[in-house]
């Protein structure tokens, strides 16, 4: 299993994950812009690996031929948001289909433009993972960015050999399974930065929780909606497009202190800005919801 990595951008994932990443293509609509001499092995693989008769779809520019030739059926793709800040990488693709050869037609049929031509298939799996967590996880410098291409993380079994290997990393994000002792060590152990890496800790065991259960994130997205419970921010309102959809989980009981099979509903989850959810998680112990509204309010 290999790992790659897509640095979409903050335009591009705005314009166009809401097309084929956050929804699904029928398999139809797929032959009916595939090559010609394709459309009978494509239709049955397509048919075989997506009973339902619908799939995500990515597609790569003509430049990255020479990465994407590499590109295998069960490696795994990460596409990035944004390398701003903390950045954001919230789609992991399992390719579970894959032709060595350019569609333009069905690259425009998907995104209006046939810039994308080398085309995959897949079923979206949301995840919640910083640009900084991914540098460090894989050994890349912090000043490192990726300016729009895309990328193989070479000798990636040896990179991430504190997770076991690339299938234990992927089962790690999307299963938040702990991560060795020597890489909570080395978190732990950073010098000059505790107090940062305590707070890091406790959200990343939140994050992990809720990789887990995504269906009790979507849950609570669809009971509370995209405006934060604390302040009352909106994404889309402030950013438009961009922002839609985009609002973060917080757990209101601890999970420091609870067991990895604690049990949760959307009694026990809230939604908050990201603002809001690093402060709540920079107090020891972690605020409460009334709490942090207290502190909005007296300020």
């Amino acid at each position: 299993m290999q790992l790659f990595f897509h640095d979409v951008g903050l335009k591009g994932s705005a314009r166009d994950f809401p097309r084929t990443i956050f929804s699904e293509i029928s398999v139809e609509h797929i032959l009916q812009n595939a090559p010609t001499h394709l459309k009978d092995e494509m239709s049955k693989r397509l048919r075989e690996r997506f009973p339902d008769g619908f799939c995500n779809v990515w597609g790569v520019p003509e430049g990255a031929k020479s990465v994407v030739k590499n590109l295998n059926i069960n490696d795994a793709m990460l596409l990035i948001r944004t390398t701003s800040g903390l950045g954001d990488l919230p789609v992991l693709c399992i390719v579970k289909e894959f032709w060595r050869e350019p569609m333009p037609e069905l690259s425009n049929f998907l995104w209006e433009s046939g810039h994308y031509p080398f085309v995959f298939f897949f079923k979206t799996q949301e995840i919640e993972l910083t640009w900084n967590q991914f540098k460090e996880h894989v050994g890349y410098k912090m000043n490192f960015r990726p300016s729009g291409n895309v990328y193989r993380v070479k000798e990636a079994d040896n990179k991430l050999s504190n997770f076991g290997n690339v299938k234990k990393y992927i089962d790690f994000l999307i299963n938040g399974l702990k991560i060795s002792e020597s890489v909570s060590q080395y978190q732990i152990d950073a010098p000059d930065y505790s107090s940062e890496y305590e707070e890091g800790e406790r959200k990343l065991r939140e994050v992990s929780y809720f990789a887990r259960n995504p269906q009790l994130v979507k849950a609570a997205k669809d009971i509370y909606g995209y405006t934060c419970q604390a302040c009352k921010f909106n994404f889309e309102e402030a950013y438009g497009e961009l922002g839609k959809h985009y609002i973060e989980c917080h757990h209101l009981n601890p999970l420091s202190e609870r067991k990895d099979s604690y049990k949760s509903s959307t009694d026990d989850v809230c939604v908050l800005c990201s603002n809001c959810h690093r402060m709540i998680h920079r107090h020891n112990p972690t605020l409460t919801l009334k709490q942090l509204k207290e502190k909005l309010k007296n300020h």
